[in-house]
């Protein structure tokens, strides 16, 4: 099927494009038996918050098309261009060993925890050496693709057009922009022994210090991207992945987060 790729712009055959990169969404795959012939076959699960929308287990793929987290997005090349930022993002948080994912421990522990980071349950602080410009591109690719899609998953991702235009130049470019641009913390989430990756929650839209923000958890990991045309806030450029290849992540407890889930679905019966 031909189209017009969303980040180059040529007419093309365009690819399924995952929204959440496929690893993400193949961590979360547990294998059933099924049919006549017994063949086991993998399968995911929804938890639905919405009353007027039945989660539950469906097979491969079909989840991902009901919610909008497969579009026809990208032609083949650009397709390619994030993939690349994807297998370095994979191997740098969890190594190349096969699924499901498990957080490698990154970095160095800073022994001076300050208010200055402002997180709830803050177990540590560390600091860790990237490859700036992959990292930044992978970050920015997932933010610009939840804001152009489709899917009811990604409702609350509006970046409106100056920022959909600026992050769609630069993403074409393969231009990772200033560290300002866009910046992004990253928060390790635990729950006692538990990195808690096999959970992808629906992005949100968030509003502080009066600049906007969108929070996405996937893989045992909270992005919240800073989304403004200021300068954005002093914890946020603290924490970002600077040109040089240094970024602080911190590591907090994710109970509060499973918490405010637990109450979203206790409401919704």
């Amino acid at each position: 099927m031909n189209g017009t790729c969303k980040l180059c712009g040529n007419v093309s055959p365009l690819k399924e494009s995952h929204i959440i990169p496929d690893f993400y969404i193949r961590g979360l795959e547990h294998n059933l038996v099924t049919g006549s012939q017994g063949i086991s076959q993998p399968f995911s699960i929804l938890l639905s918050a919405n009353p007027h929308f039945e989660g539950g287990v469906k097979q491969r793929g079909q989840w991902e098309k009901i919610i909008g987290m497969k579009e026809k997005l990208l032609c083949s090349d650009c397709e390619q261009k994030f993939q690349k930022n994807e297998t370095y993002v994979r191997d740098l948080l969890y190594g190349n060993s096969p699924l499901p994912l498990k957080k490698l421990e990154m970095g160095n522990r800073l022994h001076e925890i300050t208010e200055r980071f402002q997180v709830e349950d803050l177990l540590e602080v560390r600091k860790v050496k990237v490859e700036y410009k992959r990292l930044k591109l992978f970050q920015m690719s997932i933010l610009w693709r939840a804001g152009i899609s489709r899917g009811s998953f990604f409702k609350e991702v509006n970046l409106g057009e100056f920022h959909e235009t600026k992050l769609q130049e630069l993403l074409n470019a393969e231009n990772p922009g200033l560290y300002t641009d866009y910046s992004c913390i990253m928060i390790d989430l635990r729950l006692n022994e538990n990195g808690c990756e096999d959970g992808i929650g629906q992005p949100k839209r968030r509003l502080g210090h009066h600049q906007k923000s969108y929070l996405f958890i996937m893989g045992g990991y909270a992005f919240e991207f800073i989304v403004s045309k200021q300068k954005p806030r002093p914890g946020a450029l603290l924490c970002c992945v600077k040109p040089s290849g240094e970024m602080i992540v911190l590591v907090a407890s994710a109970k509060k987060f499973f918490s405010s889930w637990a109450i979203a679905f206790r409401k919704a019966g």
